[in-house]
């Protein structure tokens, strides 16, 4: 299929009462998909900032060169996957989408469609709990009552369009929205190496971040603490997986094209695989995570796990910085720690002078008994 076939698909202007917002969107949270359309919109007011949007649209009304992409609701099985080659078929398809009866899903332009709700169906607010909304204008009102819309005949038809435009294009979702669409698109029939060729990949970012995804996914199922912070953090997997010594230590082969990406673990690397994301995201509250920014990842971490006795005293200790040290070995990690106690020392006897009290001489002492002992076992 040609994607660029796309501009020859029908655009309408809909009655606004007619288009339904996406439920299965995949940039929503887990816990709003198949909820009904008042939670979506709540949710897309709360957490995707709809508030400069409504004040727009308040002011301006609906912009035609935005059209709103949908899919018809109800649509019958003949038109699965048409494209306007078939001629006779697309005449039909273009009948039964200009039938009253007929309403649609937004599956491309859900914010715009939020807004153009919010600002026109007071009742909508009311049950989505939205209530700082000022007076709307008449002829606003009128305005986007029909919006524009481009029509495609079902979900799988708009699988590529959205992957193009979202995965690469120039409105990239995040990236645990990009992943489960990406999986989406493997669930409707396409190839990993398809969903590469259509999107323009060639450095492996589809299959890495498909990956990602599968791994998260087998957390979900393997392990009783939540996924929601490796999510949220989704970035964290996918640079991570960059590395050559975690693919090491989960036993995945360092080109991914050689590896089943649809069962990525073996068992005897589960183990691993749990470590790895409490290193990441932490185990609740019990276990905070032993990385604060991605450079953890590619200077510390990466080399960290390569090293058996350092991977353990990460287990142990859960710090970083200790363990990344004995990866050169424990007597390096033995110096670093006696040098830094004597710049200490050092500082201390340039100010010591000034403060010759008793909880500072009680912290004197207490340091000459550990040299004391030091000498001892040298």
């Amino acid at each position: 299929m040609i994607i660029g076939q796309g501009r020859k698909r029908p655009q309408l202007n809909i009655d606004i009462g007619k288009l339904h917002l996406d439920t299965k969107n995949p940039r929503l949270p887990e816990e709003a998909q198949n909820k009904s359309e008042e939670v979506v919109l709540q949710v897309l007011y709360r957490d995707f900032d709809l508030h400069e949007l409504v004040e727009s649209m308040k002011n301006n009304g609906y912009l035609d060169a935005e059209p709103l992409v949908a899919i018809p609701e109800g649509v019958p099985k003949k038109f699965a996957g048409i494209i306007p080659s078939d001629t006779k078929l697309w005449e039909e398809f273009n009948e039964y989408i200009h039938k009253p009866e007929v309403t649609f899903v937004v599956a491309e332009g859900n914010r715009r469609l939020g807004a153009a709700k919010i600002l026109t169906d007071a009742a909508l607010r009311t049950k989505s709990k939205i209530k700082d909304i000022p007076d709307v204008p008449s002829e606003i009102i009128k305005d986007l009552s029909t919006i524009p819309v481009i029509v495609y005949p079902d979900r799988e038809s708009m699988v590529p369009y959205l992957g193009v435009k979202h995965i690469i294009g120039t409105k990239k979702w995040e990236s645990y929205a990009k992943a489960r669409y990406i999986a989406s698109m493997k669930k409707s029939g396409y190839s990993l190496d398809q969903i590469e060729k259509i999107v323009g990949d060639g450095r492996g970012t589809i299959k890495r971040t498909y990956l990602a995804w599968k791994l998260v996914e087998l957390m979900e199922e393997e392990s009783e603490g939540s996924t929601k912070k490796a999510k949220e953090n989704f970035s964290f997997i996918l640079l991570s997986l960059g590395q050559a010594s975690v693919k090491e230590y989960l036993g995945i082969a360092s080109k991914l094209s050689e590896s089943d990406l649809d069962t990525p673990i073996n068992e005897d690397k589960m183990s691993n695989l749990k470590r790895l994301f409490s290193f990441l995201f932490g185990e609740g509250k019990e276990k905070l995570p032993v990385i604060s920014e991605s450079r953890d990842i590619t200077n510390k971490l990466g080399t960290i796990l390569r090293n058996p006795e350092a991977v353990n005293h990460l287990i142990a200790t859960r710090n970083l910085n200790d363990s990344f040290d004995l990866t050169d070995g424990e007597e390096q990690l033995l110096i670093k720690k006696l040098k830094s106690i004597n710049r200490n020392l050092e500082y201390s006897l340039g100010i010591v002078h000034r403060h010759r009290t008793d909880p500072v001489k009680e912290e004197i002492a207490k340091c000459k008994e550990t040299i004391a002992e030091i000498e001892k076992v040298i």
